[in-house]
């Protein structure tokens, strides 16, 4: 830390933004998705017949309108809108020695010619969201297929798919030995990739913070003065409200709402602001949903409530109901009827064997599985895939007793 705090101000690049603010923004963005996930599917356990659909295609419904919302911010403000609400915009890497003169001679050109290309533009979206789309995606088989060969061997599954005579299922299942042996491997590389970039850009040993921007050939670099003026179009005339006399009740408030939704102009303002204020309303909400987070796992928020009951009856002295004895817990599967082994816990708290619950849920019914074999509430970890003919099966949690 002595080596940064004793840099002069005056020889950094004011231009070129700290890897803070770039981990800053890359943190943002990655809460939104599992926010998001979290909020819909609270309310699908409570209104399952409007949000259960929404909950089971959450990842590509996230990816094709974040798609949109993204795809704007990078065509218009050359950032992603966790970027934009940084100041943060992208750049193509252009040379050194040219950059500086231009930027210095003439500051609208400059600004002008490192703007991204059109490829540069939809680089950039597959690297924001479709390739941590895939990604997740992988992640889930990999932990799936974890799970399933963990305590049998993947021969059955070899001979059931190379008897089947279907070209489908050979590739599925080489595909997914190929991913259960080095997806690890892969994923390491990856993350050793991007600390490299990270180091070396915090060590200004070059411009580009990770393998993606080093790929497509840009950079980081904080917004100006030029890219707000370039984004703030001229007002449209027949949008304006006329001083004439004789035509304030045409230009009432009525005419232009109908003006904004019937003329091509208004559309195009509306879908502006409309982007533009979930640049700023959606960071919000992160920031929000993390400080309700921590307010309800803080000590001075109990205490608070505390003081708010007043002489109440506190909730420590209210005495614990009797559960029936069906209710304890025996140390017994519910589905075998044996002592627990492996003891994994499902959505709805109930217990079991490990292999029980996996092979129960993994072989269900189309139309009946997916559900809790003791209370019948259905599995939100649980989807079933035409193409397998089976149950994908997510959201086992193995006990430590």
């Amino acid at each position: 830390m002595d080596y940064f705090s004793s840099l002069n101000a005056n020889s950094l690049d004011p231009d070129t933004p700290t890897i803070f603010e770039l981990l800053s923004a890359k943190q943002l963005q990655d809460l939104i998705s599992p926010s998001l996930r979290y909020i819909i599917t609270f309310y699908a356990q409570r209104n399952p017949q409007y949000l259960l659909k929404i909950a089971n295609r959450y990842d590509e419904l996230y990816l094709l309108l974040m798609g949109l919302v993204e795809y704007y911010h990078l065509k218009n403000w050359n950032s992603s809108f966790t970027e934009k609400f940084y100041g943060i915009k992208r750049t193509r890497n252009l040379a050194t020695g040219a950059s500086l003169n231009t930027r210095l001679a003439a500051p609208a050109q400059f600004e002008k010619h490192r703007r991204l290309t059109k490829k540069q533009v939809l680089g950039s979206l597959f690297f924001v969201m479709v390739l941590p789309y895939i990604k997740e995606k992988l992640d889930a088989r990999h932990e799936m297929l974890k799970g399933r060969y963990m305590f049998r061997s993947a021969e059955q599954d070899r001979i059931r798919a190379y008897e089947s005579g279907q070209l489908k299922q050979k590739v599925q299942f080489e595909f997914d030995q190929i991913l259960l042996k080095w997806y690890p491997t892969v994923t390491m590389l990856e993350s050793s990739a991007s600390l490299a970039f990270y180091l070396f850009y915090l060590f200004s040993k070059t411009s580009s913070s990770g393998p993606a921007d080093f790929l497509l050939g840009m950079k980081y670099s904080r917004m100006s003065q030029y890219d707000y003026q370039l984004h703030d179009k001229p007002v449209v005339p027949s949008l304006i409200a006329d001083s004439d006399g004789d035509n304030d009740v045409a230009n009432s408030f009525g005419d232009k709402l109908v003006d904004l939704i019937t003329t091509t102009q208004g559309l195009v303002k509306v879908k502006d602001i409309t982007l533009s204020g979930l640049s700023f309303a959606l960071p919000t909400s992160m920031f929000l949903l993390k400080f309700l987070e921590w307010w309800n796992a803080s000590d001075f928020a109990r205490q608070l409530s505390k003081k708010t009951r007043g002489n109440g009856t506190e909730d420590e002295n209210l005495p614990v109901p009797d559960y029936p004895q069906a209710r304890t817990g025996s140390g017994l599967c519910p589905l075998c009827s044996q002592p627990l082994t492996n003891p994994t816990a499902i959505e709805t708290g109930t217990v079991f064997c490990y292999l029980c619950i996996y092979r129960h849920l993994e072989s269900g019914n189309a139309q009946t599985g997916g559900r809790c074999p003791v209370t019948g509430q259905r599995l939100l970890g649980c989807k079933y895939s035409p193409e397998k003919e089976g149950w994908e099966v997510s959201g086992l949690r193995r006990l430590v007793l």
